[in-house]
């Protein structure tokens, strides 16, 4: 399982909330993060869609392949080689999505489409992939993103610990959970 930055090589084009399709516009190299709104500060609420492109170059056919996004303003779908993958509408949360099945091997376009309408928040918000974006890949056994809880409360006799872990297996495996001190010594585990 390996998970990797995934800001280099994006594109941007900007158009009006009529357009619905990214062919055909004039999409020029863009660093991440990025907010589109800021560029013009006579308007700084201006409805508008923000569409962003990337070409990944994709080899292994064996494994998941998930796109997470850490941050997109506001209402975003995201395309994989023209088709539909999926959309996340809230603004202030990470999400991801799945694109094993969009991908083929070699070329593979991605576009994330961002919705902006005015107004949606009591404060300037500003429009775009304001976050990291992250490319994971895993193999049929993983700890599902997130999928691990831990909750500690203090008893007479210290801490009891208890951690609970989400995980998607094909084969038989062991789970170890290990708590280390700041010396990165083993002080529980189980």
């Amino acid at each position: 399982n390996t998970t990797e930055l995934f800001n280099d090589g994006w594109e941007f084009a900007k158009s009006s909330l009529d357009q619905q399709d990214w062919r055909g516009l004039g999409f020029a190299p863009v660093d991440l993060p990025h907010d589109w709104l800021i560029y013009n500060t006579l308007d700084l609420y201006e409805n508008s869609i923000g569409w962003y492109r990337r070409i990944y170059d994709h080899q292994e056919q064996d494994q998941q392949v998930l796109l997470s996004f850490d941050g997109v303003y506001m209402d975003s779908s995201l395309y994989v080689n023209g088709c539909f993958v999926g959309e996340w509408k809230y603004g202030y949360s990470s999400f991801e999505h799945d694109i094993s099945t969009f991908l083929k091997a070699g070329q593979n376009e991605i576009i994330l489409k961002v919705v902006y309408q005015s107004p949606n928040s009591r404060w300037y918000s500003g429009a775009g992939i304001y976050r990291n974006v992250w490319l994971k890949k895993r193999g049929p056994s993983f700890i599902e993103t997130d999928g691990t809880y831990v909750a500690a409360r203090e008893t007479g006799k210290g801490w009891a610990v208890e951690v609970e872990t989400e995980i998607v297996c094909q084969a038989p495996l062991r789970v170890r959970h290990a708590i280390a001190d700041s010396n990165g010594d083993v002080v529980a585990e189980s």
